[in-house]
């Protein structure tokens, strides 16, 4: 069985003259990816740098205390330890709420406040998507054929925004060398 590793970008365009260039992720396209892939084939996810669950409400910040948060266990992402939290059906429609990224509340402290830099989803132990929110790119590794296969079930607006990983290092390869 080959292991897959694909990028979502959005309106990708290699051929720029500068390095390749993408859209951010719309609103549509963040539940299309999630409902249509990322909820089949992931059972739990977790946030950068929450080791714990009290690690979601820094500073007063409530904006997790209605989301049903069962811990699965620890896990290893990007050379960090995380918190896995169960995918259920509440965790599922709050994720979809693609704005969810940002709080926006009163604070001295804070403006607005980032919750994370990137949001990850496991298989069991295996870690198969990365979402890094500043980026506007989601990263899909190590996905098995059946997984792969998956996204040629996709709307073709969405499933054209798949890229092979490896092309899109060499389309950055190649923009270097111009």
């Amino acid at each position: 069985m080959a292991l897959h590793n694909k990028s979502f970008f959005s309106n990708l365009n290699l051929q720029t003259g500068g390095f390749p260039s993408w859209d951010s992720i719309s609103d549509e396209e963040w539940r299309n990816v999630l409902s249509n892939y990322v909820f089949k084939i992931s059972d739990s996810f977790a946030f950068n740098s929450v080791f714990k669950k009290a690690d979601l409400f820094p500073e007063g910040l409530n904006y997790f205390a209605d989301w049903e948060l069962h811990i699965t266990g620890l896990a290893e992402a990007e050379g960090d330890i995380v918190c896995k939290f169960r995918l259920n059906d509440n965790c599922r429609s709050k994720l979809l709420e693609y704005e969810f990224a940002v709080h926006h509340f009163e604070s001295e402290k804070f403006l607005n406040y980032y919750e994370f830099d990137s949001l990850y989803f496991f298989s069991d132990d295996r870690l198969i998507t990365i979402y890094i929110n500043h980026e506007s790119e989601i990263m899909f590794l190590n996905l098995n054929d059946n997984e792969d296969a998956l996204i040629d079930t996709l709307e073709p607006h969405i499933k054209s925004s798949f890229i092979d990983s490896s092309v899109f290092r060499e389309a950055i390869i190649a923009s270097r060398k111009t």
